[in-house]
């Protein structure tokens, strides 16, 4: 049988090889590359147009009304070197601590007689109702009042504040609770503590905390209003002082140093939290 001389070799072609520091680069450029989320991206992009806007509002009003991010980054570095900041920070997150630890133990505690009892639910409504409705400038007189100036009044206020949110966040954890599973207690006769550990509690867990970070954003507005309005020291008062003085810059100083205050609270306290709490729950990446 003849053989075509027509037929051609085919050719192998050698596998392409990067040289090393290209396949340096391209691993440290995959390590990156997926910690750039879609969800880290637009945050970004959203802090970024807040700059933009910061700075267009700058250059287009006086100095003495919106002081730049350039002056007011400066004017944090001077509150920084000079230990102000610092100080005026340690000041105000104790006191919102304390008043949240006091205000969510108050509010969850009421929150579950409530859910147990529909006669304990009916009788702490109008409480509920007259603390969620009083505005909170007459919360802060009463507190000066009563109190005087310092720490008592401030940690009143948030305290105030802060209880009907984790109370009402514990009652609609309740009246979300799947009512197979505490049928399913009954069957096997759940003791009291069986009821509150395996059902209730990882029940209302989630609502909770989102009561908790609700009640935290609340706590930082409240903390820094009671100190403007009648302490010595802290961030409210220091933004006060800068207000009388009309020192501009380290106004805007001390609004990004609550800021600073509100970023503490969320990622060192709440986060840790939030993920121990419900660690049973699927999370973000599980989700389709």
């Amino acid at each position: 049988m003849a053989v075509s001389n027509n037929v051609q070799p085919t050719l192998k072609r050698a596998p392409l090889t990067l040289p090393p520091v290209c396949i340096g680069q391209a691993a440290a450029l995959k390590r990156i590359i997926p910690s750039c989320s879609p969800r880290r991206c637009w945050s970004a992009a959203g802090v970024l147009l807040l700059l933009l806007v910061w700075q267009g509002l700058a250059l287009t009003t006086h100095t003495a009304i919106v002081a730049s991010p350039a002056d007011t980054l400066a004017a944090l570095s001077q509150l920084a070197a000079s230990g102000q900041l610092g100080q005026a920070l340690t000041t105000t997150l104790r006191r919102l601590l304390l008043a949240l630890a006091l205000g969510s133990m108050l509010g969850f505690g009421l929150g579950l007689a409530a859910g147990y009892s529909r006669a304990c639910r009916a009788l702490l409504e109008p409480v509920r109702w007259a603390a969620m409705t009083l505005p909170t400038v007459f919360v802060a007189i009463l507190g000066l009042l009563w109190f005087g100036m310092g720490d008592r009044q401030v940690i009143f206020l948030v305290t105030i504040l802060v209880t009907p949110l984790i109370y009402v966040s514990t009652l609609s954890g309740f009246d979300t609770l799947d009512s197979q599973l505490i049928e399913m207690g009954r069957v096997y006769r759940f003791s009291r503590w069986q009821f509150f550990t395996d059902i209730y509690l990882p029940g209302i867990s989630s609502q909770v905390i989102t009561g908790l970070t609700l009640a935290a954003g609340t706590g930082v507005r409240a903390v820094l209003m009671a100190e403007l309005l009648g302490a010595a020291d802290g961030i409210g008062q220091s933004f006060n002082r800068a207000w009388t003085f009309l020192k501009t810059p380290d106004l805007f100083a001390w609004m990004l140093a609550s800021l600073l205050l509100m970023a503490l609270l969320e990622f060192a306290i709440l986060k840790p939290l939030r993920c121990r709490i419900t660690r049973w729950q699927p999370s973000e990446k599980a989700l389709p």
